[in-house]
């Protein structure tokens, strides 16, 4: 609800690439399906995800135009702080039957953002 267009039930939905909001559409919270089409080209290789202010934000996706890496520095670290974040908040409910697979996981998935960070 915090996220709605004024007393409408819209809401907005902006596409993120590289950790900047590059377009944004409007979609009615009725609890149906939307489809969004987005217009913005990709001329480089980018992360992308979608979110509404101030609630919700996807996993980001990996882009590869022609086949080069992702090199901003930034975008990195910012997906290695979200992951960080997501921990912190997360792990305090993990079961502690799971939480050895959950820390290697997250590891896991730091090493992976670590291996993408530019030389």
């Amino acid at each position: 609800e915090k996220a709605r267009v004024g007393n409408s039930r819209k809401i907005p939905v902006e596409l993120i690439v590289n950790g900047v909001a590059v377009e944004r559409q409007e979609i009615e919270a009725d609890g149906n399906w939307n489809e969004l089409d987005f217009n913005y080209t990709l001329t480089e290789s980018s992360w992308v995800a979608l979110r509404v202010l101030p609630s919700s934000h996807t996993n980001p996706i990996f882009v590869y135009v022609d086949d080069t890496p992702i090199v901003k520095k930034e975008s990195v670290e910012w997906c290695i702080d979200a992951l960080n974040k997501c921990w912190e908040e997360k792990s305090k409910a993990i079961r502690e039957s799971e939480i050895d697979a959950a820390k290697q996981a997250y590891e896991y998935a730091r090493n992976v953002y670590n291996q993408l960070l530019p030389k």
